[in-house]
């Protein structure tokens, strides 16, 4: 039997790589006894004419609603399973709906997925993320002194208050200010307006600075876990599971990681590596809707018009050594998960 990955390097209209999506196909494929190769999630599923492969199924679908439902050749097992609401429409046809019932139960990422499922008569229950099994492999007893910040979020506005408070800032504290600006890997201004960059640099380190200590702020590692970078860099969709598999192993000695990605606090979690979470305050529906009981798994600081607000108490500043413990409830989910996923492959075993 061949064994497959879900890819997404093909999705034509995307400018970069979210390494988060290969996090995920790094997760799954602890389970598996070899990768024979690859299968883009948003562009191969329907069309697949390929050697007949046993797939887990776990991720966002879809961008392409048109490319489903997948091939008879792919056996999937649907674990980890995300419907966006901006495609629900298109994904609940009458045919969709046959096909994922000839594969219930649908194990949904999120709550919301699972009462979609639900309404239009398809067994599913709550699963949560493949990346929650990280630790399965990827788990370390050795935890170090180093700390991440993963795609930080500063969400607030450049008006006249906050760019006097941006000037004031600077004056104080040049040097950082100046360090965090030349740091390719915090990405808080999109565009060439390097004005704009340096006031947004300049609040999020006053922000920040107001529930996370200087220490954190300026000796962390900065990780943008989406960019141009980790498509022009890694070509092959091997290479960029490599590079995931790099990053995961560097969040498992890690002694905290802050992060706005789902696909980084959810593999911390795994791992069992302190993790604080920051939401973002205006998501859109399609946003918001993929969190739906993810969320709750989380410490979360709360990130609104360029104010944080930590969902949990604490005295503040959280630093290496004060911090909020993680919480339990993720590892029912990954023990649900490790078993499906075993027991996929085990009943290939004990046909043959």
């Amino acid at each position: 039997m061949n064994y497959k990955l879900l890819a997404v390097s093909k999705f034509s209209n995307i400018s970069g790589v979210n390494i988060g999506d290969y996090i995920q196909a790094l997760a799954s494929s602890q389970f598996l006894p070899q990768i024979d190769g690859f299968i883009d999630r948003d562009e191969e599923l329907k069309d697949y004419d390929g050697i007949p492969c046993k797939v887990i199924m776990n991720g966002w679908y879809m961008h392409n609603p048109q490319n489903w439902p997948p091939s008879e050749l792919i056996d999937p097992l649907f674990v980890a399973f995300h419907l966006n609401s901006g495609v629900k429409e298109e994904l609940i046809s009458s045919s969709s709906i046959t096909y994922l019932k000839s594969h219930q139960p649908i194990g949904c990422r999120d709550l919301n997925t699972m009462e979609l499922l639900k309404r239009n008569g398809i067994e599913a229950y709550f699963s949560g993320c493949m990346t929650l099994t990280l630790g399965e492999k990827y788990r370390s007893s050795k935890k170090g002194d180093n700390t991440y910040i993963v795609d930080p979020l500063f969400n607030g506005k450049l008006n006249w208050s906050n760019i006097l408070k941006a000037i004031y800032i600077t004056i104080f504290h040049p040097l950082d200010i100046l360090k965090l600006f030349r740091n390719k890997q915090l990405r808080l201004h999109y565009g060439r307006n390097f004005i704009s960059k340096a006031l947004k640099t300049a609040l999020y380190y006053k922000e920040y600075s107001r529930i996370f200590s200087r220490k954190l702020i300026m000796e962390s590692t900065y990780v943008c876990q989406e960019s141009m970078f980790y498509k022009t860099h890694f070509k092959t969709d091997l290479d960029r599971l490599k590079e995931a598999e790099r990053l995961v192993r560097l969040y498992a000695e890690a002694s905290l990681v802050i992060t706005s990605r789902i696909h980084c606090a959810l593999p911390c979690l795994g791992v069992e590596t302190p993790v604080i979470y920051l939401e973002k305050g205006q998501d859109i529906e399609e946003s918001k809707c993929r969190l739906a009981g993810l969320r709750d798994l989380f410490n979360v600081v709360r990130v609104e018009n360029g104010i944080l607000v930590p969902q949990f108490e604490i005295t503040i500043p959280i630093t290496v050594s004060n911090h909020p413990t993680n919480k339990e409830s993720w590892k029912a989910l990954a023990n649900t998960l490790k078993h499906r996923c075993r027991d996929f492959v085990r009943n290939v075993t004990m046909q043959k």
